[in-house]
Order: C-alpha cells, then sequence, then structure tokens
C-alpha cells in the first residue's frame, strides 16, 4: 500500500509540473493580475475572456485587466505622469517618451538579458541597439519590428482613396495624378449628385485631433513622400536630408486643388470640424468618393460597404501631383520611439518579462495570428498553412474576432512586422498576405476590380520602397524634448498650420493668393533661429539612426 501511495503521489507531482511547467511568466507563488492602460479606442475587454486570452492566460498565470483609452491620450498621459500613479503595464503610443521622461518606466535590460531571450531574438541585435536611449537602456518594448528579411505584403500603408464605382464608370481607368483623380471625382460627383439620399462629395479630409495627418499630411504625401510626417526627408548629394513641411510649393499646390473642387462644391467642408466617429459615419453612406487616409484607420467602415455591395467601398491608388514621383510605401518601419513599458508600480516585473517573452515566441505568434491548428487554420501536406470557407468567414466576421477570437486586444504591442514571415521561410505572419487566404477571403466584387486592373493584390499598384530610407525611416517616430524649445517651436508652426489650411481650402474666388501671403506671414513671425533649431535636431536625429545601421 506504501509502494502504491508513493507512486500515486510521484504522479501527482508529476502531473503538476507538467501543468505548472507551461506557465512562464507566472511567479512561484501562483498565478498573477497585472494591470495595463492602452492607449487607444477599442471596446472594452469582455468579461468572460477571448479564445486568444483565456489560452494565454492558461499558458503563463497571467491575467490582464484592461483600461481601454477613452476621450484624448494626450490629456490621459499628462493625469497620469503628474500623479505618478500608474498601472503595471502601459502603451502610450506617441506619448511614450512623455512618460518616460517622467520617470514612469524601469530600465528593461538586465530583465531582459535573463528573462527576455525570445524578445531579444524577435528584434535582431540591429533592432536592439535602436531601442536603447542615451543611458544604454531599453525603457520600452516597440510594437513592431522587422522580423527576417523576407516581406510579402497585400495592403498599402496609406494612399489617395477612390470608391470603386468612380473608378468603374471610367472603365477603372487610373488617374496619372491627384489633378486627374479629383477631375473624375468631381465629373462623377456632377453626374451623381445625390447617393442614398445624401449630397455627393468628392473629397473629405479627416481633421480630428492627432488625426489631423489626413488633412496637414497631404503637401508632403502628394509631393512624392512616404510616411515620414515631421519633415520631407530627400535624399541629397549622398545623404538623406530634412526639410520644413507646410511653406513649400507643394503646399501651395496640393490646397489649391482642395480649393478649386471647394469652389465646385464637391468639398466636404463638415471635414474641418467632424470626429472621427462621424467621418466614419459618413464613409458609410457611399456619398465621399474619395479621401486621402491610413488604411488601418477606415476598416470598420471599408468592411460595412463592401457589405452592402453597392461598389461604394475604396480602392488606393498610387497618385501625387504632377511633376512628383510617387513614393507613398516606405521600407519595413521599426515603431522605435513609442511601444509597452513596465511601470515603476510594477510589483512583479519579472512575471511581466516572462508573460511578455512568452509572447514573443514563435508558436504563441501563430496561435496569436493563426489561431488554433484544425480549427481556425489547416496545414497543407508541403506545409502551407491555409483556411477553408468556413474558417476565412469567421475571421471576416469583426464581431466574432473582436470578441470572441480577441487577439486584437494584444495587436497594439509586441510584435514582428506584419508583412514578414515565420521562420520557415513560407507561412506569412498576417494570414492577409498569405496568396491563398488574400484571395479566397475576397468579394467577387473585389476580384473583378483587381482583374479589371490586371493585379493580384492592391498593393501591386504602388511602387517598391526605396531600399535607402531603411538607413532612418521613419522621421515621424522622431520625439522632441517635452517642454524644450523644440517641441515648443513645433507647436507653434503646427498652430499656424491648423489656423490657414481650413482657410486655404475654403478661399472664395480670388482670395487664395491674399490668403497664403498671410500664411506665409505668420509663419515668418516665428524666429529662423528658432526654425533651424528645430529643423536641425531632426538631421541629427536623422543622421544617428543612419549611423547605428552601418552609416551611408
Amino acid at each position: 500500500m506504501k509502494k502504491i501511495l508513493v507512486i500515486l503521489f510521484m504522479l501527482v507531482a508529476l502531473t503538476l509540473s507538467f501543468a505548472n511547467g507551461a506557465k512562464e511568466a507566472s511567479a512561484q507563488d501562483g498565478d498573477k493580475t497585472f494591470t495595463i492602460f492602452m492607449g487607444y479606442e477599442k471596446e472594452n475587454y469582455p468579461t468572460s475572456g477571448t479564445i486568444f486570452g483565456n489560452w494565454l492566460e492558461e499558458q503563463t498565470g497571467v491575467k490582464l485587466n484592461w483600461e481601454i483609452l477613452v476621450g484624448d491620450l494626450k490629456q490621459k498621459v499628462g493625469i497620469m505622469a503628474a500623479s505618478g500613479d500608474y498601472p503595471d503595464l502601459i502603451a502610450a503610443r506617441n506619448q511614450t517618451y512623455v512618460l518616460h521622461e517622467a520617470g514612469a518606466f524601469i530600465p528593461l535590460n538586465k530583465l531582459l538579458e535573463e528573462h527576455g531571450q525570445d524578445i531579444l531574438k524577435l528584434w535582431g541585435e540591429e533592432g536592439v541597439k535602436m531601442i536603447r536611449q542615451a543611458d544604454g537602456e531599453i525603457y520600452w518594448l516597440p510594437q513592431t519590428m522587422p522580423y527576417g528579411t523576407k516581406v510579402r505584403k497585400t495592403q498599402e500603408a496609406h494612399a489617395f482613396y477612390m470608391q470603386k464605382a468612380v473608378l468603374e464608370y471610367f472603365n477603372y481607368k487610373l488617374p496619372k495624378n491627384v489633378e486627374e483623380a479629383m477631375a473624375m471625382l468631381t465629373t462623377y460627383a456632377e453626374t451623381y449628385p445625390e447617393i442614398n439620399g445624401n449630397k455627393t462629395f468628392a473629397f473629405t479630409a479627416l481633421n480630428d485631433g492627432w488625426r489631423e495627418y489626413a488633412l496637414l499630411n497631404a503637401p508632403h504625401i502628394f509631393s512624392g513622400h512616404p510616411n515620414d510626417g515631421k519633415a520631407n526627408v530627400e535624399w541629397v548629394n549622398g545623404k538623406w536630408q530634412v526639410s520644413m513641411v507646410g511653406f513649400d510649393d507643394a503646399t501651395y499646390k496640393i490646397y489649391k486643388i482642395y480649393n478649386d473642387v471647394y469652389k465646385k462644391g464637391f468639398y466636404d467642408v463638415e471635414a474641418f470640424v467632424m470626429s472621427n466617429d462621424q467621418y466614419q459615419a459618413k464613409l458609410t453612406t457611399g456619398s465621399i468618393l474619395g479621401f486621402y487616409d491610413q488604411w488601418w484607420n477606415f476598416t470598420q467602415a471599408q468592411t460595412l460597404l463592401k457589405e452592402q455591395g453597392e461598389g461604394r467601398w475604396y480602392i488606393p491608388v498610387p497618385v501625387v501631383m504632377d511633376g512628383y514621383v510617387e513614393e507613398f510605401e516606405g521600407p519595413i518601419e521599426p515603431q522605435s520611439t513609442e511601444g509597452l513599458g513596465i511601470s515603476v508600480s510594477c510589483k512583479d516585473p519579472v512575471a511581466v518579462i516572462k508573460y511578455l517573452n512568452f509572447l514573443a515566441k514563435e508558436e504563441t505568434l501563430k496561435m496569436r495570428f493563426w489561431g488554433r491548428e484544425n480549427i481556425d487554420y489547416l496545414v497543407e501536406a508541403d506545409g502551407l498553412y491555409t483556411r477553408n470557407q468556413e474558417q476565412n468567414d469567421r475571421f471576416r466576421d469583426q464581431d466574432w474576432r473582436n470578441k470572441t477570437f480577441g487577439a486584437d486586444y494584444w495587436s497594439n504591442f509586441l510584435m514582428p512586422n506584419m508583412a514578414n514571415f515565420f521562420k520557415d521561410g513560407k507561412n506569412s505572419i498576417a494570414p492577409n498576405n498569405q496568396p491563398s487566404i488574400y484571395r479566397a477571403q475576397l468579394l467577387p466584387e473585389e476580384v473583378e476590380a483587381l482583374d479589371a486592373l490586371k493585379i493580384d493584390t492592391f498593393f501591386d499598384l504602388f511602387r517598391t520602397p526605396n531600399p535607402k530610407r531603411a538607413l532612418y525611416f521613419p522621421a515621424w517616430s522622431i520625439n522632441y524634448p517635452t517642454g524644450s524649445d523644440i517641441a515648443i517651436t513645433e507647436q507653434k508652426v503646427a498652430d499656424v498650420r491648423r489656423k490657414y489650411t481650413p482657410l486655404l481650402v475654403t478661399a472664395a474666388e480670388g482670395d487664395y493668393d491674399k490668403i497664403w501671403a498671410q500664411y506665409i506671414a505668420e509663419y515668418k513671425k516665428i524666429p529662423k533661429a528658432d526654425i533651424d533649431a528645430m529643423m536641425g535636431y531632426l538631421q541629427k536625429a536623422i543622421d544617428e539612426r543612419v549611423a547605428v545601421k552601418g552609416g551611408y
């Protein structure tokens, strides 16, 4: 009997050992719960958990209590920094550096060396160099970093978007430039002045909070630059050189084009005052024919429009103003200046870093993006991952994907770039980049548009990125020190642009040049020395990034 009891005890102990072995991130005293603030808008995490979230909790012994952004991110972070009251984990997007300067984050070097080997592998030696701060420490883990050298994309990052119905009306003739695109849009609006009971507008440009990029980035983008945001960055005499956005010939030209559309009555003037929610709702009416935006900002509206089956969804077109060369796509961009940090309030950073390290493992990434083998995806004889129609339909259903599967709650921190591959070199990390799945998920009218344009994906319309830009890209992720003279100068420049851009777009007949002169005069009130200091700071940061990559 004693021998039997000993054997049973050993079996129970062995079983518990196997069960607990999977819980990499749990501390020895049991499972852990950590608080996390996510600086982006989303529905609250389901109280019952999700398929991915529950799996992750079972594997790691770690549960997250989520706080999702409500209201203005900058204000929220400011209050957080002033109070010194932090959750365990913070993903503050473009306010990450504000928290760093406030001393909110703990240094991570030692934790990563001891417990974060999979995280370090995910980014590689070069990537790790890019996220170290001046003191040599790492304080946050970027949302995305390159993973390997092989790339496959089906989705453009941003574009001039035109309704499928408009392109179909013109027999899928692609415009040569912005001027021709606007002419096509206004012609269609004149032909169909009302759509679904709403006035037709040829163009709109979102101007809500940080999403003002849709309006203020226009001179930069439509003069042939990728999304550098803060400055034009151009190859001059064998080096990348920065120059100011917003006060050059390109700015004059693009807002003059917008103004011409406005004077014809087809520019949506509500664009200057409507919220992002109102913008999304207006897109779903089908009455907006064109706009510039980042694709991720209107995916829900795009999905709803496709489901309506009226051809009112949007196709990206690679147009810039006449005389410029299109370069919408930049190289794979490491978001080195923002990410997820462990706060000084966290009582068990070792357990947190183990949890994050588990997230970086390839098997976790497969679960996160593909789901459960034989349930959410299939593996063919040649090792390629695929999905059948039922599986594709589930993942097309945003409600199921968000509330039931739930991996999107982890989508804004710690992941490889979605254009890359798993280590096998054949399977895309992002399922939608897998050719068989991309095509199978398309609606018949999407396939019709691709066939009419003689392309396999809409990404095929765009020029491939300039590989030289990988030395620094993107400039928008360069942070100015909070409260510094440079940051104040940036604010002054932005204020001038915010004040005058709507006035330029809505100028009455004959007034455009007068308002432009006022605009430039207002800008010139900012001391040239301050402007030079700001641009010099940017140039130095660009040069430092180039140096990290091995120099020119």
